[in-house]
C-alpha cells in the first residue's frame, strides 16, 4: 500500500478523496455483507480484502485534513527587460506552523517537458518566513542558483516546487494553452494558469501563502516585485453613493465604502473628512470581505465650505475613486445635478454629459451661469448654462449628437468652451459653480458599458442612485431617464428568472424575482458555468426581506463579461431562525 500511495503527492490524494462519495462507501459494506452470508473460505479472504480497502479509505479520509501543505511558491520572476541571465528568482513561503528542512528539496521548470532547475541544500525555512534563490545578479537572494525559467509567450509553461520526500510538490502554471499538456498538483493536465507576466513584472501570489491550487486565482501579476518580502494585496476600495444634509452649521454624511476587489486587503483603510485642510472626521475602516460594502455615517459640526472625503488603503491600485468632495450648501436637494452621462461611447458616438435644471439659482457670488465639471485628475469642462429649467446636453458635436439621438431637441444642447475625456476605468465628476459644488458622482469600471450610458434615479428611502440605461438607443439624452422594465413578484414561495437570453453588450442584465414565506432570510447565490466552475457570486450568505429581485449584469467575479453560453445559478435561501433550505437551480443564456 505504501508503494503504491507513494505514486501520489499530498495533493493527488487530497483530490482523489474530493471525487470518493458515500455510496462508494456503502458499495463495499454491502458487498462485505453479501460475503458473510456465503461463510466460504474464498468469500471470507475476498471479505478481508475489501474490510482493508474499507479500512484505508475511511483513514484517508479522516486523515486528509492533514496533508496541507507548508511550503509554496510565493512569487517568480521569470521574464526580466532584454535579457533574462542572472536576474531570474523564486520566492518560497512557509504556510505551516512548523519549521521545515528543505534539504534535498528541488525547484523544476518546464516548457515542453519538466526539467530539474536546482537541488537545495541543507536549509531550514521557519514558519511565516521567505526564502529568495536567487541567479547571480539578484541582490539579497540566500541562496544563488541558474533557474533558466521559461517565458510563457506563446503557450503554458510552470515551475514547480518538489518536497524532499517526493510525496508533495507546490507548481505554478502560466500562459496559455497547455499545449505539451503539462500536470498540475492534482496529477491532470492543467485547466487553470496563472497569466503571462510583461517583462519586468513577476507573478505573486494575492495572498501570502494562501493556496487554492487555483493558478488563475492564486496568482496575479506584480509591477512592483517583492523578492524576499511580502507581497502586494492590491485591493481597490471606492467611495459611493455619498449624501449630506447640512443645517445650522451641523452636518451628517453618509457614504458607502466598497471592495470592488475579489480579495480582503491585509491592513485597515484610513477614512477622513476635511474642510479648509482640517481634519473634521476621521476613523479606521477593518477590512472588508470581497465585493462587501460598509456604510459610514459622520456628524459634526462645520462651516459651509466644501468638505474632501478621503480613503486611504495602502497598494490600492485604483485611488481615482477615494475621493469626494461634497458642498453643505444645497447638497441635499440641488437644484441643478448631473443627470446623466455617456463614458464608453460606441464608434461613431461621443461622450456626453446630461445636466437638469430644475429653478437654476442667481446667488452664486458673481451672479452668472458660468459652470464646470472637474474629474479626478483636475480636467475640467466649461460651459455656460440659460437661466430656465429644463435638461441640457454638454458634448463637442451637437450635429453628431442629434444624429446619434433624433428624439433629443436640439435646444437642449450646450457646446463646451474646454473639454475632457471621461474615464472608462472609473473616475469621479464634481458640478461647480465657481467653485462651490453642487454635485458629484462617482463610478466604477465594472459599471461602465460601451454605448450604454449611465442614469440617475431615486431609490425607495428618497437616496440619488445609478443604473445603466434600458433605453433602446443605450441613453436618453435630453429626456427624463429611462424607467427600469416592471417585474412582477412570483407567486408566494417562488424564485422567477427574467432576461434570458441575455444581452451583456447592450447592458441587460438577468433579474431573478423571488417571494418568500419569511419576512427575513439568508441567501447564497451562486453563477456556474457548463463546467461547474463558479464564475461571480450574486449573494454571499446575504440578508434578504422576503421578496425582492436580483440582479446578474453577465460579469465575472473580477468584473470581465463572461463568454457566451450557458449558466447555472445555483439559488440557496433559509429563513433567518433556520427550518429548511430552498434550493433551486436556475439557468440563463448570455447572448452577448
Amino acid at each position: 500500500m505504501n508503494r503504491i500511495l507513494g505514486i501520489f503527492s499530498h495533493k493527488s490524494i487530497k483530490s482523489f478523496l474530493s471525487l470518493l462519495s458515500c455510496s462508494s462507501l456503502v458499495y463495499l459494506t454491502k458487498r462485505i455483507q453479501r460475503m458473510l452470508r456465503r461463510k466460504n473460505k474464498e468469500s471470507l479472504l475476498s471479505c478481508s480484502s475489501l474490510i482493508y480497502s474499507l479500512l484505508i479509505i475511511s483513514l484517508l479520509t479522516l486523515s486528509s485534513t492533514q496533508l496541507n501543505a507548508a511550503i509554496v511558491i510565493n512569487e517568480v520572476y521569470y521574464d526580466h527587460p532584454s535579457n533574462d541571465a542572472g536576474f531570474e528568482w523564486i520566492e518560497l513561503y512557509n504556510n505551516g506552523n512548523e519549521s521545515v528542512q528543505l534539504q534535498g528539496a528541488k525547484i523544476l521548470a518546464a516548457g515542453a517537458v519538466w526539467a530539474l532547475k536546482y537541488e537545495l541544500p541543507a536549509f531550514v525555512l521557519r514558519p511565516g518566513r521567505f526564502l529568495l534563490i536567487g541567479e547571480s545578479n539578484v541582490a539579497n537572494a540566500q541562496l544563488t542558483a541558474p533557474l533558466g525559467f521559461e517565458n510563457g509567450d506563446t503557450a503554458t509553461d510552470g515551475v514547480r516546487y518538489l518536497s524532499p520526500d517526493g510525496l508533495y510538490t507546490d507548481t505554478v502554471l502560466y500562459c496559455a494553452p497547455n499545449s505539451h499538456g503539462l500536470k498540475d498538483d492534482t496529477g491532470l493536465v492543467g485547466i487553470s494558469f496563472a497569466p503571462d507576466v510583461p517583462a519586468g513584472s513577476s507573478l505573486a501570489r494575492a495572498y501570502d501563502g494562501v493556496d487554492n491550487d487555483n493558478c488563475a486565482l492564486d496568482f496575479e501579476a506584480e509591477s512592483s516585485p517583492t523578492p524576499g518580502q511580502a507581497n502586494h494585496v492590491r485591493c481597490d476600495y471606492a467611495l459611493l453613493h455619498p449624501s449630506l444634509t447640512y443645517e445650522d452649521g451641523y452636518a451628517q454624511i453618509s457614504v458607502w465604502i466598497k471592495n470592488l476587489s475579489d480579495i480582503s486587503p491585509a491592513y485597515f483603510a484610513d477614512f477622513s473628512i476635511k474642510q479648509e485642510g482640517v481634519i473634521v472626521y476621521n476613523a479606521e475602516i477593518s477590512p472588508l470581505p470581497p465585493l462587501d460594502s460598509l456604510q459610514v455615517q459622520a456628524e459634526f459640526f462645520c462651516s459651509e465650505s466644501a468638505l474632501t472625503l478621503k480613503l486611504d488603503l495602502l497598494d490600492d491600485p485604483n485611488i481615482a475613486n477615494n475621493t469626494l468632495s461634497l458642498s453643505p450648501h444645497g447638497i441635499s436637494t440641488p437644484s441643478l445635478y448631473i443627470s446623466e452621462f455617456l463614458a464608453n461611447p460606441e464608434s461613431g458616438n461621443q461622450e456626453w454629459i446630461e445636466l437638469h435644471n430644475s429653478a437654476l439659482s442667481r446667488s452664486s457670488p458673481n451672479d452668472t451661469n458660468a459652470f464646470s465639471i472637474k474629474d479626478s485628475s483636475n480636467g475640467t469642462i466649461r460651459f455656460t448654462l440659460p437661466a430656465a429649467s429644463g435638461f441640457y446636453l454638454i458634448c463637442q458635436d451637437a450635429t453628431n449628437l442629434l444624429s446619434r439621438y433624433p428624439d433629443c431637441p436640439a435646444e437642449a444642447i450646450i457646446t463646451p468652451t474646454s473639454w475632457t475625456n471621461l474615464n472608462n476605468d472609473g473616475d469621479y465628476l464634481i458640478l461647480l459653480s465657481h467653485d462651490t459644488v453642487l454635485d458629484s458622482l462617482a463610478y466604477i469600471e465594472d459599471e461602465i458599458i460601451r454605448g450604454v450610458s449611465r442614469e440617475r434615479y431615486v431609490d425607495n428611502e428618497g437616496g440619488s442612485m445609478w443604473h445603466n440605461s434600458f433605453s433602446s438607443n443605450g441613453g436618453t439624452p435630453g429626456q427624463p431617464n429611462s424607467i427600469p422594465p416592471q417585474i412582477q413578484l412570483p407567486e408566494l414561495g417562488s424564485i422567477k428568472l427574467s432576461g434570458s437570453p441575455c444581452k451583456t453588450n447592450l447592458g441587460e442584465s438577468i433579474s431573478i424575482a423571488y417571494n418568500l414565506q419569511a419576512s427575513s432570510n439568508r441567501l447564497s447565490c451562486n453563477v456556474f458555468d457548463l463546467r461547474g466552475v463558479k464564475v461571480c457570486s450574486i449573494a454571499d450568505n446575504a440578508l434578504i426581506s422576503e421578496s425582492g429581485i436580483l440582479y446578474w449584469n453577465g460579469r465575472k467575479q473580477d468584473g470581465s463579461f463572461v463568454p457566451r453560453g450557458l449558466y447555472f445559478i445555483l439559488w440557496e435561501s433559509q429563513a433567518s431562525s433556520g427550518g429548511k433550505v430552498l434550493r433551486k437551480q436556475l439557468s440563463a443564456v448570455i447572448s452577448k
